[in-house]
């Protein structure tokens, strides 16, 4: 029972990771190559540990605080992480949207990108960029645009 006045405590946001046949159905959907090829030609393991890197924590503590970030580390670690022979930046697009998506989270596309170049650059630029805190938190920052966070 709530105490009158006292502050009203919520419940943390369950996140759900995508699963790695999720990733590689969408892998087939965006490279039009089976999955079955794409599972016998890629590193699977490096695709798994970057699905999972979003939940991440230890002692209760959570790594990655905020959906934002969380969808952050995920596009960042699919596409360094390059589990697949070719691809990884486009299918790391699409798998963070869809997990946002999953979690409640609609994406929403920069305004003026109706043919998708503004994104697609800045997902490029990440690939290109080496893989720290600071370029995680500025992917952060936009993909909360993306979803209303902002």
């Amino acid at each position: 029972m709530r105490t009158p006045g006292a502050p009203q405590q919520t419940e943390p946001e369950t996140v759900r990771a995508l699963e790695l046949a999720d990733f590689l159905l969408i892998a087939e959907a965006v490279l039009g190559i089976r999955a079955k090829r794409i599972a016998e030609d890629s590193n699977l393991h490096l695709a798994d540990s970057a699905l999972h890197a979003p939940l991440a924590g230890f002692g209760g503590e959570d790594f990655y605080p905020g959906f934002a970030l969380k969808a952050a580390v995920l596009c960042a670690h699919l596409v360094k992480n390059h589990p697949l022979r070719d691809g990884n930046a486009p299918v790391a697009l699409v798998a963070t949207i869809e997990f946002c998506h999953r979690n409640g989270h609609p994406w929403r596309p920069p305004a003026g990108d109706e043919d998708g170049v503004v994104t697609a650059r800045r997902i490029l630029d990440l690939a290109a960029a080496p893989l720290t805190r600071e370029t995680v938190t500025d992917l952060a920052g936009w993909i909360a645009e993306r979803i209303g966070e902002a």
